[in-house]
């Protein structure tokens, strides 16, 4: 009788429908005039690139019908570059767009190093520590690699100051792409960028570089103003490219796109490089390129405190952030400066690629670049400022993250009453009852609980048992029903109750109810 009791009890029980997610000192950002002549540079300038197949004679021609003057090349795009008197540029240029035998023809933009401020206040490379390369108290990124001289780091920038006692043999090759007549860095910014990068580590002066032992490649793309045409910037990843550099970094930017600069980037990126860019010093999500392009790993800055610096640009097309705010490296004049801007937060994830490349970790760009991006951390802004948060070496190297912090303690929940009822069902010798049972369920601080799941016995008088589970409703009841010929007194007994991160404490478990 008793299973039969039950299984009646199960099918016939019924929730009762009661109630029922580098900035400038001025504030400047990275956007370039594209009125502004770089060094000796006097007329206006234009990336030309000609169809397949158009002969040499025939390109001399349309230079020659177009007022251009063929100042160099890009080389392996096969694009030219032109220089027209200053007040044609734009006649030129649209000649030049609507000539059939041109494929593309842009401005040669000019790009800047991004905006930097001294602000000396924050302790000496407080980024290291952030970003994990260097820990006081233990394991850090150079605990399990220091990298080694076969890795290269290519700085695109304003030059290196090659005889800093800091950086000193560790730049392997050297170009000029721009007027200077020198590959050494006059204005400090390249210096700067390159010790924090790769400045001599562990040699008992100066400061350390995210990539330790990683080599150094100096590529001037920026003349001693700090200021650079993009087809310099291009020539220079080119050249970065052919000499076998493993990452590219560039604290530079502008804020026009060009297919020339977009093509020298993915010819990087196809020949298994991995190409870094500052994002810019003008606290904006408007684009600077070349760190806008999707070959590239665009970088934000963040203060000591793991928040958006406040020059810094930021948006979805921003990867990662890392350390741009009072910067302590290497600078011109065989000196030190602490410098901020984007231009800083860059080399720090540059010298990060270069330290996943020695791991072993890797062996294409397309690893390194997901290692440097899926181990960054969480930090407030990622997700809406950035993509993946700001980096950390330590991880990015292969170590073990610490373990996640304990969940809190559940919440707790407890049954506040069991209320019993019973309603007389047809008369006669067929007359039989409905038993009720309402269990109200609460939280710790006494509010109605719903979504918990309540597990209730009903003895009968005769000893027979029934048991049936149901969920609560808004207001935290959940009632149920068993129909029943039998006189005398029912026991209900609320045996458990669950909801995921809440714990049952046990209060009031069972009612009775006399039945005549």
């Amino acid at each position: 009788m008793s299973n039969t009791i039950k299984n009646k009890f199960s099918q016939s029980v019924v929730i009762l429908l009661i109630g029922i997610l580098g900035v400038t000192s001025s504030g400047g950002g990275s956007a370039i005039a594209k009125t502004k002549n770089i060094g000796d540079e006097q007329g206006k300038r234009i990336i030309v690139k000609f169809k397949e197949g158009v002969s040499e004679t025939l390109k001399t021609e349309k230079h020659r019908r177009y007022n251009g003057a063929l100042r160099e090349t890009v080389q392996r795009l096969n694009a030219e570059v032109v220089e027209v008197a200053a007040g044609d540029e734009t006649a030129a240029l649209e000649s030049y767009q609507k000539d059939e035998d041109v494929l593309y023809a842009e401005p040669d933009y000019v790009a800047e190093a991004f905006g930097v401020t001294n602000d000396p206040s924050l302790p000496q490379q407080w980024g290291m520590f952030k970003i994990e390369a260097a820990n006081g108290s233990g394991e850090s990124a150079w605990d399990l690699v220091t990298s080694n001289s076969s890795v290269k780091v290519a700085i695109l920038d304003t030059g290196i100051e090659e005889t800093h006692s800091d950086i000193a043999g560790k730049v392997a090759v050297s170009q000029n792409f721009t007027t200077s007549n020198t590959t050494s860095d006059r204005d400090g910014h390249g210096t700067h960028v390159a010790g924090i990068a790769a400045a001599s580590t562990n040699n008992s002066l100066g400061v350390a570089g995210v990539g330790y032992n990683s080599s150094l490649m100096n590529g001037k793309v920026l003349a001693d103003n700090g200021s650079g045409y993009y087809s310099w910037i291009a020539n220079g990843i080119i050249w970065a490219t052919d000499n076998g550099a493993n990452v590219i970094n560039m604290s530079l930017g502008g804020s026009s796109g060009s297919q020339t600069l977009l093509n020298a980037v993915n010819y990087a990126w196809n020949n298994g490089v991995v190409v870094v860019a500052a994002a810019g010093n003008s606290s904006t999500s408007a684009p600077s390129y070349p760190a806008y392009y999707g070959n590239t790993i665009a970088v934000a800055a963040t203060d000591s405190n793991d928040q958006k610096a406040g020059f810094s640009n930021y948006g979805s097309w921003v990867d990662v952030a890392a350390p741009g705010v009072s910067i302590y490296s290497t600078y011109k004049n065989n000196s030190y400066a602490s410098l901020s801007g984007t231009s800083m937060a860059s080399p720090y994830v540059a010298g990060l690629a270069g330290l996943i490349w020695a791991s072993g970790l890797c062996a294409t760009n397309t690893c390194v670049r997901g290692q440097v991006e899926s181990t960054a951390d969480n930090i407030s802004g990622t997700g809406s400022l950035w993509t993946y948060g700001r980096i950390n070496a330590y991880r990015a190297v292969g170590g073990t993250p610490p373990p996640p912090p304990p969940p809190p303690p559940a919440a707790t929940m407890t049954v506040s009453a069991i209320d019993m009822w019973f309603v007389h069902v047809g008369g006669g010798r067929k007359q039989s009852h409905d038993v009720y049972a309402k269990v109200t369920v609460v939280d710790g601080a006494s509010a109605p609980l719903p979504g918990a799941t309540v597990y209730l016995t009903i003895t009968l008088p005769s000893g027979a048992t029934a048991s049936g589970s149901a969920t609560t409703l808004s207001d935290g009841t959940v009632t149920f029903r068993l129909r029943s010929k039998e006189h005398d007194t029912y026991v209900s007994n609320v045996t458990n109750v669950t909801k995921s991160g809440y714990n049952y404490a046990p209060t009031v478990t069972t009612q009775s109810l006399l039945v005549n």
